[in-house]
């Protein structure tokens, strides 16, 4: 099993974070067929190929995904979609 962190420091409101963090699941959520759903501060993330958390915090969002056997033959790929759709959602213009 492969396992990937990403952590990007913000600088974003709360509202604005949680937000933002919704658009990212739900985008993570169309690409891999994953279910996400929030608890408290954090997004859980669940599928058959993919588990994982986005957490955020006054400054910081860490996003925490292990992928099963098929996804981790695509490791880096994984990690550079994951990594383009949360710098797009931090730096996205509202």
């Amino acid at each position: 099993m492969s396992h990937i962190t990403i952590r990007r420091r913000h600088k974003l409101g709360h509202a604005e974070l949680l937000d933002r963090v919704s658009h990212l699941a739900g985008r993570l959520s169309e690409k891999y067929g994953a279910d996400c759903r929030w608890e408290g501060e954090t997004v859980y993330i669940e599928h058959s190929n993919v588990t994982g958390t986005v957490e955020v915090s006054k400054s910081e969002v860490v996003v925490d995904a292990r992928l099963g056997f098929f996804l981790s033959m695509f490791h880096e790929r994984v990690e550079e979609e994951i990594t383009k759709i949360l710098d797009e959602e931090l730096e996205r213009k509202v």
